[in-house]
């Protein structure tokens, strides 16, 4: 008995943890999330990844569905984006299949409130 509550112990722990650690990659297959258009402004300078050659931009922003719900995500760029422009990203849970910049004009007026 004994062992076989340590088992389970053991097992949900390896398992929370890979999940923390690989959550964009679960969140890319979780049927339970839908994919959905986030709104956001770039609004300070992203993080440098990599090295050298392979320098890579992190942004992780707060933006908007077009319900006006908010949603905080994060995307890459292999160059860096001027500030207080706007992109829209299609996002499942943490994960991002694509980004485009998009001008004021393009977010829905509900978003903008």
């Amino acid at each position: 008995m004994k062992k076989t509550v340590a088992f389970i112990l053991v097992f949900a722990v390896i398992c929370s943890g890979l999940y923390i650690a690989y959550k964009r990659d679960f969140d890319q297959f979780n049927p339970l999330y839908k994919e959905q258009y986030v709104y956001a402004a770039i609004t300070k300078p992203g993080k440098i990844e990599g090295k050298e050659e392979r320098i890579r931009y992190r942004y992780n922003l707060t933006g908007a569905t077009a319900q006006g719900e908010k949603k905080k995500i994060t995307f890459s760029s292999s160059k860096e984006l001027e500030q207080n422009t706007y992109v829209r990203v299609l996002s499942k849970g943490a994960y991002t299949r694509e980004w485009i910049l998009i001008k004021k004009e393009d977010i829905p007026n509900q978003v903008l409130k």
